[in-house]
């Protein structure tokens, strides 16, 4: 969903992932992490699914929502304001372009290294970087503004 922004392509290239990541699991090196390897294919099909569908798929939608919603009217406001504000940035991280946004939810969500990040992306360690730079800047920006 981060890249395709459309659930059924979204569903689409999951499925063709793990195929394609079981039917090529021989070329896998085990002294690498396997997320990486397995983000890999996936985000290179997503890039391919959204060459094939065009601009159909570049709505925004709210996809990077916190799945935590209060559990009850007494709840303390600080939670439900630290809950508002994760809301907010990941409503902010999914407006972002397309590359800006891959970046930061491989980098900052999942946990992964700027070298993974830009093996998953195929682009250099600099170009992460750069991405992750302006779109730091773009959401800091967004939440700043009233």
């Amino acid at each position: 969903m981060m890249m395709t922004r459309h659930r059924e392509g979204a569903e689409e290239v999951t499925q063709d992932a793990f195929v394609r990541a079981f039917s090529r699991l021989h070329l896998y090196d085990e002294s690498r992490p396997f997320y990486p390897w397995l983000a890999t294919i996936a985000v290179r099909l997503a890039q391919n699914w959204l060459r094939s569908h065009g601009r159909e798929s570049q709505r925004v939608s709210p996809l990077f929502e916190p799945d935590r919603e209060p559990s009850s009217p007494n709840e303390p406001v600080d939670s439900l304001i630290t809950i508002e504000r994760e809301r907010q940035l990941w409503q902010s991280v999914a407006a972002l372009p397309s590359g800006e946004r891959t970046a930061v939810v491989l980098y900052y969500r999942d946990g992964m290294k700027v070298n993974d990040v830009a093996r998953a992306l195929g682009v250099t360690g600099g170009t992460v970087k750069t991405l992750l730079f302006r779109a730091r800047k773009k959401l800091r920006s967004a939440l700043e503004t009233p």
